[in-house]
């Protein structure tokens, strides 16, 4: 017999709950959902979460149900949907829905730590932003939760709305628009027609939207909304590797690479103003930000330091942390390691080559360029730079680098695991 959701909710909600879609995973009492992918189908590790020590085990398959704590859904991955849109209906709590390009898990990150503050919050496990991602994030909301920041991301046409639909948002926010998944919209007037979904979704369901006044392509897609345009006082950038900025009159320093993280934490002051967070909090809060995951970090070594920043990368994001740490950095001292932007589609020979140009024109022969990647490869014989075809590859001839007094860079999408690059040497891994 199959299970609906509503029954299914109510059945595991009598106390509290934990969700796992993993059964390497799985705590005691742990509600495992069985997912299938490409490459795999969970229903067959259910019999192993149990064993672990998983209350139920939610399948699809039939085959697989052994005891009384199988449950049979119809769909799983529509099923864990449609627990964390029940789940959802159970709060009157605000939830922030953050959309964009680039910044968006640095951002989020930032709100969250500025709401903390003030309100018992709930967030995005780093950037758990797709079709399992949000519903996960949903459930994990606690019956005490005061206020959500969940991000939400799409490489696709209309999957913004399927992901807004199932979480509800009070509020919502996009960061930027930039040159992200072009290989699955196309274009940046397809990313921007992407991210405008957001805001279309917000005027038909009366969600309240944050817009950067400065970012005139949101100001006129927001248009009509109910929204905050920020910010509304005088502010000016700090000048250094660190991202910081001076707002009405107060210095907001951080631990962030790059100024192009400014708008990020203009935006976590503006929220933070807007929910009421004292203003000495939110510069607090800021401060003791510590970034992780490859974002934004800036890592002192003994006589050297690392910019880390090679979680994703696309064209919008490599030109401005590019031009940040040449423009923060001293001549000779450099040691830029950038590898290849994935999912750019059609346009990805031009953008690879379009960095390389940039990076040409911004360092000079005292700096040392490391290029990883068969994208950036295809140009190795025409830049003075040196080409590897992998992080390993080029491994070896960083490990012969003097280091002292330098500054290392690394920027590249998540898959190049650029930070192998310094896995031996600096010993980040």
């Amino acid at each position: 017999m199959v299970m609906d959701s509503e029954t299914l909710y109510a059945l595991i909600s009598k106390d509290s709950f934990f969700i796992s879609t993993d059964s390497r995973n799985i705590q005691p009492g742990a509600i495992f959902i069985a997912l299938k992918g490409t490459n795999f189908d969970a229903n067959a590790f259910a019999e192993t979460a149990i064993t672990r020590g998983a209350l139920y085990a939610i399948i699809d398959n039939p085959a697989y149900k052994k005891d009384e704590r199988y449950i049979v859904v119809k769909n799983t991955l529509k099923t864990l949907q449609d627990l964390a849109q029940i789940h959802r209906a159970t709060f009157s709590t605000p939830i922030l829905a953050i959309g964009g390009s680039n910044g968006k898990t640095t951002t989020k990150e930032l709100i969250h730590a500025v709401l903390s503050k003030r309100y018992r919050t709930h967030t995005t496990t780093g950037n758990l932003n797709n079709n399992i991602g949000v519903p996960l994030t949903l459930l994990g909301m606690k019956k005490d939760t005061e206020i959500a920041v969940i991000e939400i991301g799409a490489n696709h046409p209309s999957e913004h709305i399927e992901l807004l639909d199932i979480l509800s948002p009070t509020h919502v926010l996009i960061t930027n628009n930039g040159a992200d998944h072009l290989e699955g919209f196309g274009s940046l007037d397809g990313v921007r027609a992407a991210n405008k979904e957001i805001y279309d979704w917000a005027r038909e369901h009366a969600a309240h939207a944050f817009v950067n006044e400065s970012i005139s392509d949101l100001v006129e897609d927001s248009a009509g909304l109910d929204r905050t345009l920020y910010p509304t006082k005088s502010h000016e950038s700090s000048s250094s590797l660190y991202a910081g900025v001076i707002y009405d009159g107060i210095e907001f320093t951080t631990t962030l690479f790059g100024a192009y993280n400014e708008p990020n934490i203009l935006t976590a002051i503006a929220i933070g103003e807007y929910f009421d967070v004292p203003l000495h909090d939110i510069r607090t809060a800021i401060a003791d930000y510590i970034p992780t995951l490859k974002r934004s970090q800036i890592l002192q070594k003994d006589t050297y330091s690392v910019v880390l920043d090679c979680y994703n990368a696309n064209p919008s994001s490599m030109e401005l942390a590019l031009q940040d740490f040449v423009g923060n950095s001293t001549s000779g001292k450099r040691i830029v390691i950038i590898g290849d932007m994935l999912e750019m589609g059609a346009v990805e020979e031009n953008v690879h080559k379009d960095i390389l140009d940039l990076t040409l024109s911004l360092v000079d022969t005292n700096d040392i360029v490391l290029c990883v990647g068969p994208r950036f490869g295809i140009y190795a014989n025409s830049f003075p730079f040196h080409f590897y075809e992998s992080s390993e590859e080029a491994r070896s001839y960083f490990d012969s680098l003097d280091l002292t007094n330098k500054v290392v860079f690394l920027k590249a999408s998540r898959g190049m695991k650029l930070e192998e690059v310094i896995k031996e040497k600096v010993l980040l891994i």
